[in-house]
């Protein structure tokens, strides 16, 4: 087993990831609101679209197989199988690289078909910003390499804080030296911020891997089965992108008004706070899990999922409790156009907090072979809240695909909290 890698959670590393999605969304917040501030409201708008295009077709890209590393290195590592995670790892980088340089041709196709039917402004942002998906892609799944690696503190460090800053430096740098910023040099200074974020990722995985790896030779067969496991797990992060991030494509085809769309994105990329620290939790706990699960120890895999649950209840009574109070002067902080979007925020952070609370069940139901109960409810749940999204933002614009949003994205995750315990107790005859 890796000397880095431990099945037992500590306090200091549970604190030192928690400060770095802190961080990440701290910054992430303020360009946010530098960008509002700055760009005109419908440039505001293309950019959040163009973010939120990009955002699913880089989950598509990875072919789930970033998901699927979190299980399959873990337990190459604890079996010692270098030449099938060689093999893995080389299979993984070619064909992520190879599906993102095909999505972005099938963008482009796509947008020009599309473009003569609807008068849309984001094409060009959404094409500039899609150029750098290979990047962003490598990064999704370098990032979960290096945590089950063992380095998971350095890993987050690059994701988390190093990203966003260098991205919040380029975009204020630019408007300080008179740069005219717009929502596509906005994007171009993102893609160059996940660049930079590559080559230190690479380095990072270099130095991080288990010396027999890197002598091992690779042993690729079976890939056809690498890729069959992945599917389900890349179906699952498709549907819950599209739970977080197709509202926003959805307000800006039925909304000529481009400050509905970004009250909308105000309210959505406030309440990723909550959503921030349950990825990060995911990716220390599951892991871990996974080798619990390989050993059938009982007694561990109740005492792991029991902190993080009470971890993440903690950090949800506070974030609530801070929108409850103060949500208004936060919506503010954006500029006046954005001050309405209250209901809408309080309804999305409802609906994060009951995502981020049972997060771990979806993948908890895969691992154990439950995929097609999990691959179905979140299907279910998205195309449920894209029918509630036309028909709710219609009528009631922001507020109405945030309902869209929290109604299906509540009931799912609390009916997998209660598979995934039904499952567990049938495992262990308890």
């Amino acid at each position: 087993m890796n000397p880095g890698f431990s099945v037992h959670p500590n306090n200091f590393s549970s604190l030192m990831l928690f400060s770095l999605s802190l961080s990440n969304y701290a910054l992430m917040y303020w360009a946010n609101i530098f960008l509002a501030r700055h760009l005109t409201i419908g440039a505001f708008g293309d950019y959040s679209v163009a973010i939120s295009i990009v955002t699913l077709l880089s989950t598509l890209a990875t072919l789930g197989l970033e998901k699927y590393a979190l299980r399959l290195v873990s337990l190459y590592i604890e079996r010692e199988n270098w030449p099938r995670l060689r093999g893995f790892w080389l299979f993984s980088l070619r064909t992520i690289i190879l599906f993102s340089i095909l999505l972005m041709g099938l963008l482009s196709l796509g947008l020009g078909a599309f473009l003569p039917l609807h008068k849309t402004d984001y094409h060009a942002v959404t094409i500039v910003y899609s150029g750098f998906l290979p990047v962003i892609a490598l990064c999704l799944f370098l990032v979960e390499v290096i945590t089950v690696y063992g380095v998971r503190i350095l890993a987050f460090a690059l994701y988390r804080f190093f990203l966003p800053a260098v991205f919040l430096l380029l975009i204020t740098g630019l408007h300080n030296f008179q740069f005219e910023l717009t929502a596509v040099s906005a994007v171009l200074c993102f893609g160059i911020a996940w660049c930079l974020t590559l080559i230190l990722m690479i380095i990072t995985a270099r130095m991080a891997s288990p010396r027999a790896l890197r002598q091992a030779e690779a042993n690729s067969k079976g890939r056809r089965w690498w890729l069959i496991n992945s599917l389900p797990l890349l179906i699952s992060s498709v549907m819950m992108t599209v739970l977080t991030s197709a509202g926003i494509i959805i307000l800006e085809v039925l909304h000529p008004s481009q400050a509905v769309v970004g009250t909308y994105a105000v309210a959505m990329k406030t309440s990723a706070l909550i959503s921030l620290i349950g990825t990060s939790t995911n990716r220390y706990y599951l892991p871990m899990l996974v080798v619990l699960l390989e050993r059938k120890d009982q007694r561990g895999i109740k005492a792991l999922l029991d902190k993080r649950m009470r971890l993440i209840a903690g950090f949800i009574a506070v974030f609530l409790s801070i929108i409850g109070v103060w949500g208004q002067e936060i919506l503010d902080l954006f500029g006046s156009d954005f001050s309405q979007g209250y209901q809408a925020l309080f309804i999305t952070a409802t609906g994060a907090a009951f995502s981020t609370l049972f997060s771990d069940s979806p993948y908890y139901l895969q691992f154990m072979g439950r995929n097609r109960v999990v691959v179905s409810l979140m299907s279910l749940a998205a195309i449920s809240m894209i029918g509630l999204s036309y028909m709710l933002g219609s009528y009631y614009g922001a507020t109405g695909v945030a309902l869209a949003y929290a109604m299906p994205t509540m009931l799912l995750f609390v009916s997998l909290k209660w598979l995934a315990n039904r499952h567990m107790r049938n495992l262990f005859g308890k």
